[in-house]
Order: structure tokens, then C-alpha cells, then sequence
């Protein structure tokens, strides 16, 4: 009985992270793939513009992700530490 239970474990541990990582990618990445237009329109992408690198790579234009901010509250809670 252990011979069988062993591999149906694992093979349930590699399902469920595999599951849970692939959610986790998707919604951090969420401007990738998007054509020109699209990204325009939303608020949390930016375009950038064609490039071609110093080693002579031509880069296409692509989608991506805005940084984060942190919002005016959790700044005004790092501040407010008390002054002796």
C-alpha cells in the first residue's frame, strides 16, 4: 500500500503548486501579450516603444505592467512614529 500511496502524494503536491503558481503569474502579468491599442487604454500599462539595444538587438514594442504605489495611508503610518 505504501508503493502506491507515495506516488499519488507527490503527484497531488506537483498539481496543486503548479495550480496555485500559474494563478500567482497570471495576475502579476497581466499587460503581457497586449497589443498597442489595448495597452493604451488601461490604466495599470504602459507601451514601450520599439528599441534597438547597444549590441544591435532590435526590441519590438511591448506591454507592461505599471509599477505600484503605495497609497497616501500607509505613508502617513511610517511617519507618524513618535518624537522623544
Amino acid at each position: 500500500m505504501k508503493k502506491i500511496t507515495m506516488p499519488i502524494t507527490t503527484l497531488s503536491t506537483v498539481l496543486f503548486l503548479s495550480l496555485t503558481s500559474g494563478a500567482s503569474l497570471a495576475e502579476g502579468n497581466a499587460c503581457k501579450g497586449m497589443e498597442h491599442s489595448a495597452c493604451s487604454k488601461s490604466t495599470t500599462c504602459r507601451w514601450v516603444k520599439p528599441y534597438k539595444r547597444t549590441d544591435g538587438l532590435k526590441v519590438a514594442g511591448y506591454c507592461r505592467k505599471l509599477p505600484v504605489r503605495k497609497s497616501q495611508a500607509s505613508r502617513s503610518k511610517g511617519s507618524s512614529k513618535k518624537k522623544s
